[in-house]
Protein backbone atom coordinates (compact mmCIF):
# COMPACT_ATOMS: atom_id res chain seq x y z
CA UNK A 1 0.00 0.00 0.00
CA UNK A 2 1.32 3.45 -0.94
CA UNK A 3 2.18 5.58 2.04
CA UNK A 4 1.13 9.20 2.49
CA UNK A 5 1.79 11.40 5.43
CA UNK A 6 -0.59 12.83 7.95
CA UNK A 7 1.24 15.40 10.05
CA UNK A 8 0.04 16.11 13.54
CA UNK A 9 1.97 19.20 14.52
CA UNK A 10 2.61 21.38 17.52
CA UNK A 11 4.09 24.85 17.34
CA UNK A 12 5.74 26.12 20.47
CA UNK A 13 7.85 29.17 21.08
CA UNK A 14 10.58 30.11 23.47
CA UNK A 15 11.25 33.73 24.34
CA UNK A 16 14.05 34.24 26.84
CA UNK A 17 13.35 36.91 29.45
CA UNK A 18 16.93 37.96 30.11
CA UNK A 19 18.80 37.27 26.86
CA UNK A 20 18.58 38.01 23.17
CA UNK A 21 15.30 36.90 21.58
CA UNK A 22 16.02 33.63 19.65
CA UNK A 23 15.59 33.80 15.89
CA UNK A 24 13.54 30.65 15.50
CA UNK A 25 10.20 28.93 16.10
CA UNK A 26 10.20 25.36 17.40
CA UNK A 27 8.02 22.97 15.39
CA UNK A 28 7.15 19.39 16.35
CA UNK A 29 5.01 16.90 14.44
CA UNK A 30 4.17 13.17 14.08
CA UNK A 31 4.25 11.65 10.60
CA UNK A 32 1.55 9.05 9.93
CA UNK A 33 0.23 7.07 6.97
CA UNK A 34 -3.13 7.80 5.40
CA UNK A 35 -4.50 5.08 7.69
CA UNK A 36 -3.17 6.83 10.73
CA UNK A 37 -0.18 4.57 11.28
CA UNK A 38 3.01 6.30 12.42
CA UNK A 39 6.01 6.34 10.10
CA UNK A 40 8.98 5.45 12.29
CA UNK A 41 12.63 5.98 11.45
CA UNK A 42 12.14 7.42 7.98
CA UNK A 43 13.96 10.20 6.11
CA UNK A 44 11.53 12.97 5.01
CA UNK A 45 11.84 16.51 3.55
CA UNK A 46 10.02 19.47 5.05
CA UNK A 47 9.46 22.94 3.60
CA UNK A 48 8.17 25.85 5.70
CA UNK A 49 6.87 29.14 4.26
CA UNK A 50 5.80 32.30 6.11
CA UNK A 51 2.97 34.00 4.18
CA UNK A 52 1.81 37.58 4.53
CA UNK A 53 -1.84 38.51 5.00
CA UNK A 54 -3.66 35.27 4.05
CA UNK A 55 -3.28 31.57 3.27
CA UNK A 56 -2.46 32.59 -0.32
CA UNK A 57 -0.40 35.65 0.61
CA UNK A 58 3.08 36.65 -0.50
CA UNK A 59 5.90 34.40 0.66
CA UNK A 60 7.96 36.45 3.08
CA UNK A 61 10.35 33.61 3.86
CA UNK A 62 10.75 29.92 3.04
CA UNK A 63 13.26 27.23 3.99
CA UNK A 64 13.78 23.46 3.67
CA UNK A 65 14.81 20.73 6.11
CA UNK A 66 15.76 17.06 5.92
CA UNK A 67 14.90 15.09 9.05
CA UNK A 68 14.55 11.45 10.20
CA UNK A 69 11.47 10.56 12.25
CA UNK A 70 12.09 8.67 15.50
CA UNK A 71 10.67 5.29 16.43
CA UNK A 72 7.34 6.97 17.24
CA UNK A 73 7.19 8.92 13.97
CA UNK A 74 8.02 12.13 15.83
CA UNK A 75 10.29 14.83 14.41
CA UNK A 76 11.27 18.26 15.76
CA UNK A 77 12.56 21.23 13.75
CA UNK A 78 13.27 24.91 14.33
CA UNK A 79 11.66 27.21 11.78
CA UNK A 80 14.33 29.74 10.94
CA UNK A 81 17.23 27.25 11.22
CA UNK A 82 16.74 25.46 7.89
CA UNK A 83 18.23 26.09 4.47
CA UNK A 84 16.79 29.43 3.23
CA UNK A 85 15.02 29.39 -0.13
CA UNK A 86 13.39 32.84 -0.05
CA UNK A 87 14.75 35.81 1.97
CA UNK A 88 16.00 35.42 5.56
CA UNK A 89 14.20 34.65 8.79
CA UNK A 90 15.57 37.67 10.74
CA UNK A 91 14.38 39.88 7.88
CA UNK A 92 10.69 39.08 8.42
CA UNK A 93 8.80 42.25 9.33
CA UNK A 94 6.58 40.94 12.10
CA UNK A 95 5.35 44.51 12.73
CA UNK A 96 3.94 45.11 9.24
CA UNK A 97 0.40 45.18 10.65
CA UNK A 98 -0.83 42.18 8.63
CA UNK A 99 -1.47 38.60 9.79
CA UNK A 100 1.19 35.97 9.20
CA UNK A 101 0.50 32.35 8.11
CA UNK A 102 2.65 29.21 8.23
CA UNK A 103 2.49 26.81 5.25
CA UNK A 104 3.89 23.29 5.77
CA UNK A 105 4.86 20.96 2.90
CA UNK A 106 6.25 17.41 3.19
CA UNK A 107 8.38 15.33 0.77
CA UNK A 108 7.61 11.73 1.95
CA UNK A 109 10.63 10.19 0.23
CA UNK A 110 13.01 12.82 1.49
CA UNK A 111 13.47 14.50 -1.89
CA UNK A 112 11.93 17.68 -3.29
CA UNK A 113 8.49 16.34 -4.24
CA UNK A 114 6.69 18.42 -1.62
CA UNK A 115 3.03 17.87 -0.81
CA UNK A 116 0.95 20.53 0.96
CA UNK A 117 0.01 19.48 4.46
CA UNK A 118 -1.79 22.66 5.47
CA UNK A 119 -1.59 26.40 6.19
CA UNK A 120 -2.43 27.91 9.56
CA UNK A 121 -2.45 31.42 11.00
CA UNK A 122 0.28 32.39 13.43
CA UNK A 123 -1.24 34.00 16.48
CA UNK A 124 0.24 36.43 19.01
CA UNK A 125 3.15 34.41 20.43
CA UNK A 126 5.51 34.65 17.43
CA UNK A 127 5.29 38.41 17.60
CA UNK A 128 7.55 38.26 20.65
CA UNK A 129 10.23 38.23 17.97
CA UNK A 130 9.26 41.80 17.19
CA UNK A 131 10.19 42.91 20.70
CA UNK A 132 13.83 42.81 19.66
CA UNK A 133 13.13 45.73 17.35
CA UNK A 134 10.28 47.51 19.13
CA UNK A 135 10.28 47.91 22.89
CA UNK A 136 13.63 47.76 24.65
CA UNK A 137 13.44 47.89 28.45
CA UNK A 138 16.76 48.68 29.98
CA UNK A 139 18.03 47.27 33.21
CA UNK A 140 19.65 49.33 35.92
CA UNK A 141 23.24 49.24 34.70
CA UNK A 142 24.68 49.89 31.24
CA UNK A 143 23.16 49.09 27.84
CA UNK A 144 25.52 49.63 24.92
CA UNK A 145 23.93 49.65 21.43
CA UNK A 146 26.46 50.47 18.70
CA UNK A 147 27.50 50.05 15.10
CA UNK A 148 24.61 50.80 12.80
CA UNK A 149 21.60 49.12 14.42
CA UNK A 150 18.08 50.15 13.54
CA UNK A 151 15.85 50.58 16.60
CA UNK A 152 12.13 51.03 15.92
CA UNK A 153 9.05 51.21 18.07
CA UNK A 154 8.98 52.17 21.74
CA UNK A 155 12.20 52.50 23.70
CA UNK A 156 12.11 53.19 27.43
CA UNK A 157 15.42 53.74 29.12
CA UNK A 158 16.29 52.66 32.64
CA UNK A 159 17.79 54.64 35.47
CA UNK A 160 21.49 54.30 34.81
CA UNK A 161 23.52 54.57 31.62
CA UNK A 162 22.36 54.00 28.03
CA UNK A 163 24.95 54.28 25.26
CA UNK A 164 23.56 54.65 21.75
CA UNK A 165 26.14 55.21 19.01
CA UNK A 166 25.71 55.29 15.23
CA UNK A 167 22.16 53.89 15.22
CA UNK A 168 18.89 54.81 13.59
CA UNK A 169 16.18 55.22 16.24
CA UNK A 170 12.58 55.49 15.09
CA UNK A 171 9.33 55.55 17.03
CA UNK A 172 8.85 56.78 20.57
CA UNK A 173 11.89 57.25 22.77
CA UNK A 174 11.51 58.17 26.44
CA UNK A 175 14.70 58.95 28.27
CA UNK A 176 15.44 58.01 31.85
CA UNK A 177 16.48 60.13 34.81
CA UNK A 178 20.21 59.49 34.82
CA UNK A 179 22.64 59.44 31.92
CA UNK A 180 21.70 58.80 28.29
CA UNK A 181 24.51 59.33 25.81
CA UNK A 182 23.38 59.64 22.20
CA UNK A 183 26.18 60.17 19.70
CA UNK A 184 25.98 60.24 15.91
CA UNK A 185 22.46 58.80 15.75
CA UNK A 186 19.47 59.63 13.60
CA UNK A 187 16.42 59.90 15.86
CA UNK A 188 12.96 60.07 14.30
CA UNK A 189 9.57 60.00 15.98
CA UNK A 190 8.66 61.37 19.39
CA UNK A 191 11.48 62.10 21.80
CA UNK A 192 10.71 62.96 25.42
CA UNK A 193 13.69 64.22 27.36
CA UNK A 194 14.43 63.17 30.91
CA UNK A 195 16.79 64.74 33.45
CA UNK A 196 20.49 64.83 32.57
CA UNK A 197 20.28 64.01 28.85
CA UNK A 198 23.27 64.56 26.57
CA UNK A 199 22.65 64.79 22.80
CA UNK A 200 25.87 65.23 20.83
CA UNK A 201 26.19 65.22 17.04
CA UNK A 202 22.75 63.73 16.42
CA UNK A 203 20.06 64.42 13.87
CA UNK A 204 16.67 64.64 15.60
CA UNK A 205 13.48 64.84 13.56
CA UNK A 206 9.75 64.75 14.27
CA UNK A 207 8.29 65.89 17.59
CA UNK A 208 10.35 66.93 20.64
CA UNK A 209 8.65 66.97 24.04
CA UNK A 210 10.45 69.31 26.43
CA UNK A 211 11.58 68.35 29.89
CA UNK A 212 11.43 70.45 33.05
CA UNK A 213 12.22 74.15 32.49
CA UNK A 214 12.49 73.85 28.69
CA UNK A 215 10.04 75.27 26.16
CA UNK A 216 10.13 74.17 22.50
CA UNK A 217 8.20 76.17 19.90
CA UNK A 218 8.99 75.19 16.31
CA UNK A 219 12.77 75.27 16.05
CA UNK A 220 13.19 77.55 19.11
CA UNK A 221 14.28 75.94 22.40
CA UNK A 222 14.14 78.28 25.39
CA UNK A 223 14.47 78.17 29.16
CA UNK A 224 11.20 78.59 31.06
CA UNK A 225 12.55 77.97 34.56
CA UNK A 226 11.11 80.13 37.32
CA UNK A 227 13.04 83.37 37.86
CA UNK A 228 15.51 82.73 35.05
CA UNK A 229 16.44 85.03 32.19
CA UNK A 230 14.83 83.93 28.96
CA UNK A 231 17.45 83.75 26.24
CA UNK A 232 15.82 83.32 22.84
CA UNK A 233 17.77 82.46 19.66
CA UNK A 234 16.72 84.44 16.60
CA UNK A 235 17.89 85.04 13.03
CA UNK A 236 20.53 87.54 14.18
CA UNK A 237 21.87 85.72 17.24
CA UNK A 238 20.34 85.53 20.71
CA UNK A 239 18.37 87.99 22.86
CA UNK A 240 17.02 88.21 26.39
CA UNK A 241 13.35 89.09 26.76
CA UNK A 242 13.29 89.68 30.53
CA UNK A 243 14.16 93.37 30.06
CA UNK A 244 17.31 93.60 32.20
CA UNK A 245 20.53 91.61 32.11
CA UNK A 246 23.05 91.40 34.90
CA UNK A 247 26.62 90.19 34.42
CA UNK A 248 28.64 89.49 37.53
CA UNK A 249 25.61 90.31 39.68
CA UNK A 250 22.50 88.39 40.70
CA UNK A 251 20.17 90.79 38.90
CA UNK A 252 19.96 94.21 37.29
CA UNK A 253 17.99 96.42 39.69
CA UNK A 254 18.80 99.80 38.11
CA UNK A 255 17.25 101.43 35.07
CA UNK A 256 20.07 100.09 32.95
CA UNK A 257 19.28 97.36 30.47
CA UNK A 258 22.73 95.88 31.15
CA UNK A 259 24.58 95.96 34.47
CA UNK A 260 28.16 94.71 34.71
CA UNK A 261 29.50 94.25 38.23
CA UNK A 262 33.08 93.34 39.15
CA UNK A 263 34.68 93.02 42.56
CA UNK A 264 37.92 94.93 43.15
CA UNK A 265 40.54 92.25 42.65
CA UNK A 266 43.53 94.57 42.23
CA UNK A 267 45.78 94.18 39.22
CA UNK A 268 44.61 95.19 35.75
CA UNK A 269 41.49 93.12 35.15
CA UNK A 270 38.60 94.83 33.37
CA UNK A 271 34.86 94.50 33.82
CA UNK A 272 34.35 94.30 30.06
CA UNK A 273 36.74 93.63 27.18
CA UNK A 274 35.86 94.53 23.60
CA UNK A 275 38.43 93.38 21.09
CA UNK A 276 38.72 92.19 17.52
CA UNK A 277 41.29 91.37 14.87
CA UNK A 278 39.58 93.64 12.33
CA UNK A 279 42.22 95.44 10.25
CA UNK A 280 39.85 98.41 9.83
CA UNK A 281 38.88 99.15 13.45
CA UNK A 282 37.45 97.93 16.77
CA UNK A 283 34.23 99.77 17.61
CA UNK A 284 31.75 100.34 20.41
CA UNK A 285 28.64 101.95 18.92
CA UNK A 286 25.96 104.06 20.64
CA UNK A 287 22.79 104.78 18.71
CA UNK A 288 19.53 106.62 19.42
CA UNK A 289 16.90 106.23 16.75
CA UNK A 290 14.67 109.05 18.03
CA UNK A 291 17.23 111.66 16.93
CA UNK A 292 18.84 109.60 14.17
CA UNK A 293 22.31 109.96 15.71
CA UNK A 294 25.10 107.46 16.19
CA UNK A 295 28.49 107.84 17.87
CA UNK A 296 31.35 105.37 17.83
CA UNK A 297 34.31 104.86 20.13
CA UNK A 298 36.93 103.46 17.79
CA UNK A 299 40.49 102.12 17.85
CA UNK A 300 41.97 102.42 14.37
CA UNK A 301 43.08 99.25 12.66
CA UNK A 302 46.13 98.70 10.49
CA UNK A 303 44.41 99.64 7.20
CA UNK A 304 41.91 102.34 8.27
CA UNK A 305 42.18 105.21 5.71
CA UNK A 306 40.39 107.76 7.96
CA UNK A 307 41.96 107.08 11.35
CA UNK A 308 45.61 106.34 12.07
CA UNK A 309 46.36 102.82 13.41
CA UNK A 310 46.04 102.58 17.19
CA UNK A 311 44.40 106.01 17.60
CA UNK A 312 41.41 106.24 19.97
CA UNK A 313 38.68 108.39 18.45
CA UNK A 314 35.05 109.40 18.83
CA UNK A 315 33.34 109.50 15.46
CA UNK A 316 29.93 110.85 14.43
CA UNK A 317 28.80 108.39 11.77
CA UNK A 318 26.16 110.81 10.40
CA UNK A 319 28.76 113.46 9.48
CA UNK A 320 31.88 111.27 9.43
CA UNK A 321 33.76 113.81 11.57
CA UNK A 322 36.12 113.25 14.49
CA UNK A 323 35.42 115.57 17.49
CA UNK A 324 37.92 113.85 19.81
CA UNK A 325 40.94 111.57 19.47
CA UNK A 326 44.16 110.54 21.22
CA UNK A 327 47.46 109.66 19.58
CA UNK A 328 48.95 106.66 21.47
CA UNK A 329 52.51 107.44 20.34
CA UNK A 330 52.81 110.84 22.06
CA UNK A 331 49.52 111.11 24.00
CA UNK A 332 48.58 114.28 22.09
CA UNK A 333 44.86 115.00 22.21
CA UNK A 334 42.90 116.51 19.36
CA UNK A 335 39.57 118.29 19.86
CA UNK A 336 37.45 119.28 16.90
CA UNK A 337 37.73 118.15 13.29
CA UNK A 338 38.98 119.72 10.10
CA UNK A 339 37.59 117.10 7.72
CA UNK A 340 36.51 113.48 7.31
CA UNK A 341 40.10 112.25 7.63
CA UNK A 342 41.61 112.57 11.10
CA UNK A 343 44.53 115.02 11.41
CA UNK A 344 47.27 114.32 13.94
CA UNK A 345 47.27 116.76 16.89
CA UNK A 346 50.47 118.85 17.02
CA UNK A 347 50.61 119.34 20.83
CA UNK A 348 49.40 117.72 24.01
CA UNK A 349 46.10 119.55 23.42
CA UNK A 350 45.31 120.65 19.90
CA UNK A 351 42.03 122.44 19.17
CA UNK A 352 41.16 122.38 15.47
CA UNK A 353 39.12 125.20 13.91
CA UNK A 354 37.68 126.54 17.15
CA UNK A 355 38.06 128.52 20.38
CA UNK A 356 38.73 127.56 23.97
CA UNK A 357 35.92 129.28 25.85
CA UNK A 358 36.32 129.88 29.62
CA UNK A 359 33.18 131.61 30.89
CA UNK A 360 33.75 131.26 34.65
CA UNK A 361 34.98 134.64 36.06
CA UNK A 362 38.28 134.23 37.86
CA UNK A 363 39.16 131.06 35.99
CA UNK A 364 41.78 130.97 33.30
CA UNK A 365 44.88 129.19 32.14
CA UNK A 366 47.32 127.91 34.80
CA UNK A 367 50.98 127.99 33.79
CA UNK A 368 54.00 126.70 35.74
CA UNK A 369 57.20 128.80 35.74
CA UNK A 370 60.74 127.34 35.59
CA UNK A 371 61.23 127.90 39.33
CA UNK A 372 58.17 125.74 40.12
CA UNK A 373 55.73 128.59 40.85
CA UNK A 374 52.25 128.55 39.37
CA UNK A 375 50.45 131.50 37.79
CA UNK A 376 46.86 131.83 36.67
CA UNK A 377 46.37 133.99 33.61
CA UNK A 378 42.96 135.71 33.49
CA UNK A 379 41.62 138.91 31.90
CA UNK A 380 40.23 142.18 33.34
CA UNK A 381 37.31 144.28 32.13
CA UNK A 382 39.50 146.22 29.69
CA UNK A 383 40.97 143.13 28.03
CA UNK A 384 44.31 143.22 29.80
CA UNK A 385 45.87 139.91 30.88
CA UNK A 386 46.19 139.54 34.63
CA UNK A 387 48.80 137.23 36.17
CA UNK A 388 48.03 135.92 39.65
CA UNK A 389 50.39 133.72 41.70
CA UNK A 390 48.59 130.64 43.00
CA UNK A 391 49.42 127.40 44.75
CA UNK A 392 50.16 124.75 42.16
CA UNK A 393 47.36 122.21 41.83
CA UNK A 394 48.10 118.78 43.24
Amino acid sequence: MKKSLIVTSILFFCVLSNAQVPQGINYQAVARTANGMIIPTQNIGVRFSILDGSVTGTVLYSETHTVITNSYGLFTLAIGKGTPVTATFPGINWASGTDKFLKVEIAPAGGSNYQLQGTTQLLSVPYALYSEKTRLLAGNNTINITNGNTITGNYQAANNTILLTGNTIAGNYQAANNTVLLTGNTIAGNYQAGTGINLTGNTISHNLVAGTGISIAGNVISNTGSGSNLWIPDANGIHNQSGHVGIGTSSSTTASMLTISQENTGGFSGAMDIYSGDVYHTVTRFRNTTVNQEWQFMVGGSTNPYQRPGTLAINNTRTNRWPFYIDPNNENIGIGSNGPVMTDPKSRLHVFNGDVNIDQIGSGIILKSPNGSCWRVTIDNTGNLVRTAITCPN
